[in-house]
Formats: structure tokens, C-alpha cells, sequence
């Protein structure tokens, strides 16, 4: 199903000099509560690449994306070592979901 709706994406690109393993999983605890409790949530997923951590959502709107970029920007510069090396929030141009 292809969703033309107003939707934002928020795509973070970090480096970082945290073991891996402990930065995952402080970061799922920290994180995920932030991210599920904010409004307009839609996705949230996380990929690492050695020392490089990609952050991908989606949002209902331009707020909420921006609202959710500066709660989590907090959360990693009070809790880890990670540094923004790009940041992207804007449009979808199209997501497409799986129906469910």
C-alpha cells in the first residue's frame, strides 16, 4: 500500500567510540520510550556499521519529526559518545507500507 499522506522522515547519521553491544542496548532502553511515547510516531529502526550508527523514522508531521529530533539529540548527547555527522528531517516523498 503506498501512503501519500503527509508523512516525515528523520534520518541521522552518527559516529561513535561506544562498544557496540552496550550502546545498542542502552540506547533500546533509552530510546524506545522516547520514541513510542512521542506524538505522531510511525518507525523507528537503527542499523550500525562498524563505528557508524544510522537512525531511520517516520512521523505524522513536520512537527512531530522535529519535536522527536530534538528529545532524541538530547537523549545521545547526555548518554553516549555518539556525534550527528548528517541529519535529515523532511517529506516522504513515498513510504511504502506493508498492509497488514
Amino acid at each position: 500500500m503506498t501512503e501519500e499522506s503527509d508523512m516525515y522522515g528523520r534520518v541521522v547519521i552518527y559516529t561513535h567510540n561506544d562498544d557496540k553491544d552496550e550502546l545498542e542496548a542502552k540506547a533500546r532502553a533509552g530510546v524506545i520510550p522516547i520514541v513510542t511515547s512521542a506524538p505522531g510516531y510511525i518507525s523507528y529502526g537503527v542499523m550500525f556499521f562498524g563505528n557508524t550508527v544510522v537512525s531511520v523514522s517516520a512521523w505524522e508531521s513536520e512537527e512531530a519529526a522535529k519535536g522527536a529530533d530534538a528529545a532524541l539529540g538530547e537523549w545521545v548527547r547526555a548518554n553516549s559518545s555518539m556525534q550527528s555527522e548528517q541529519r535529515y528531517t523532511g517529506d516522504f516523498s513515498w513510504l511504502e507500507l506493508a498492509p497488514r
